[in-house]
């Protein structure tokens, strides 16, 4: 059967699905209208000044006290900590000017992109008393950034993993030991590789629809500017799509488990994911990042959310190479095991 011709038959197949249409496309929609309706008269805080320790007789303190929008507080080293870690201070400059936090924010942004400028004008040789302090270190930009547009981000991150139900069903459906279809194929002379590509293409093409058409949803009835760099963001979200196909495959190995069973996995698996990396609002994430840092550092999920976020609000495409090798890295090792796994596979009986 031709490659193209098997792969309009697969799509036909899942859209004739109503579970598809539900979840896919039904359910993401249904979710970013309650959270339209839910979070409207949420606005961002207006930006305060920022409560900055520094050690006596500390080089920096002077800078500092020029710039309006900065609090210095002299203290001793053990108190500054002791501020800090109660977050009754926003950051602390040590003596050799280093920036320590206590967690991630837009505050700890701003002070770390004014230490970064101190530093790169003193390794110019320009004396402190020369430092412009009319500088300007808080680019203002047209744009709303309410809170409620991480969970936006986020469940379009979480859309984009939703592949792993197409893949996973693919691998369930060809082993043998798992069901009638499957003994039926492995017995067949049917290409095998011709109906993973198709199968992996239809997948990938179902889950870009439907992220394309929550984006272009969001684009239409949304009030906020959320998507600047509209390129990119699809390339995160192409990544994002293989990534879920990987992750699928490992799933749908998983040996005599029903297939309705195993369908549990992925959902959990991304619900879980998307409510570490901000489904359910920016606080709870903020939380996971301070008590528990390293849970969102393997989360696929908060990458993208994050990485969405970065490139669209704030113009800082830093992460965007390094979360699209990581996504390439998830599908590759993924990939890798699959093919271990399938590689002459025998069973003593069916």
């Amino acid at each position: 059967m031709n490659f193209l011709r098997l792969t309009y038959y697969l799509l036909i197949i899942n859209f004739k699905d109503f579970g598809f249409l539900f979840w896919t496309i039904g359910y993401p929609l249904v979710l970013v209208t309650i959270f339209m309706a839910t979070t409207s008269n949420i606005g961002g805080e207006d930006m305060s000044d920022i409560d900055v320790a520094v050690t006596e007789d500390n080089e920096y303190s002077t800078v500092l006290q020029e710039i309006d929008f900065i609090n210095v507080h002299e203290m001793s080293d053990s108190t500054a900590r002791d501020e800090l870690s109660e977050e009754n201070i926003t950051g602390y400059i040590t003596e050799d000017g280093s920036l320590i936090v206590q967690n991630s924010g837009f505050q700890q942004s701003v002070l770390e992109s004014v230490m970064n400028q101190i530093h790169q004008t003193a390794a110019l040789g320009i004396s402190p008393e020369n430092f412009n302090f009319e500088a300007d270190f808080i680019q203002t930009e047209d744009m709303e950034t309410e809170p409620q547009v991480v969970m936006y981000y986020s469940t379009i991150a979480m859309v984009s993993l939703y592949t792993i139900f197409t893949s996973m069903e693919l691998i369930s459906s060809m082993r043998p030991n798992l069901s009638t279809m499957g003994a039926r194929f492995s017995a067949s002379p049917f290409s095998k590789a011709k109906y993973i590509l198709a199968s992996s293409a239809a997948g990938l093409t179902l889950g870009l629809f439907s992220n394309g058409l929550l984006i272009g949803y969001l684009m239409i009835f949304n009030d906020s500017v959320l998507f600047n760099h509209l390129l990119p963001t699809l390339g995160i979200i192409l990544a994002g799509n293989i990534a879920g196909l990987g992750l699928g495959f490992i799933i749908g190995l998983t040996p005599r488990v029903n297939i309705n069973v195993k369908s549990i996995v992925p959902v959990v698996f991304i619900v879980g994911l998307a409510f570490l990396a901000g489904l359910m609002g920016p606080g709870l994430r903020s939380v996971i990042n301070r008590e528990m840092p390293f849970i969102n550092e393997f989360n696929p999920l908060a990458h993208i959310t994050d990485t969405i976020y970065r490139i669209n609000l704030m113009d800082n495409f830093d992460s965007y190479w390094s979360t699209i090798a990581f996504l390439t890295g998830i599908t590759v090792v993924s990939f890798f095991i699959t093919l271990f796994a399938l590689r002459r596979k025998q069973y003593d009986y069916l």
